[in-house]
């Protein structure tokens, strides 16, 4: 299983640098600065669409982080729950039992 997972990293990474070949021409970006100044930045395509992309991965990481982290939270709430359960319960089992008292019923 490890190799078929190198052979598609190896694919994957041909792929891209097959894309940022083809797309090394420069465009122009026109943004605007914190003081409302138009400014003009040249760069290669493939980096214009690269950045976004590896902004959207870490920010969908992030994300993912936060629920991961969450339901780690959850489930060592729960195991410690559990953990307390079973402690009672053992204790329940070793108490000795007192015999059950009948109710004397009169019935006239």
């Amino acid at each position: 299983m490890p190799a078929v997972k190198l052979i598609i990293y190896f694919l994957m990474a041909i792929l891209i640098g097959s894309f940022a070949v083809q797309n090394m021409t420069s465009v122009e970006i026109n943004y605007y600065d914190f003081h409302l100044n138009l400014h003009t930045l040249e760069l290669p395509l493939v980096t214009v669409v690269m950045i976004p992309l590896g902004l959207g991965l870490l920010g969908a990481w992030l994300m993912w982080l936060a629920s991961w982290l969450k339901m780690r939270m959850v489930i060592s709430k729960q195991n410690k729950t559990i953990s307390s359960m079973e402690e009672e319960l053992d204790k329940l089992k070793n108490t000795p039992q007192l015999p059950a008292q009948v109710e004397s019923s009169t019935d006239s």
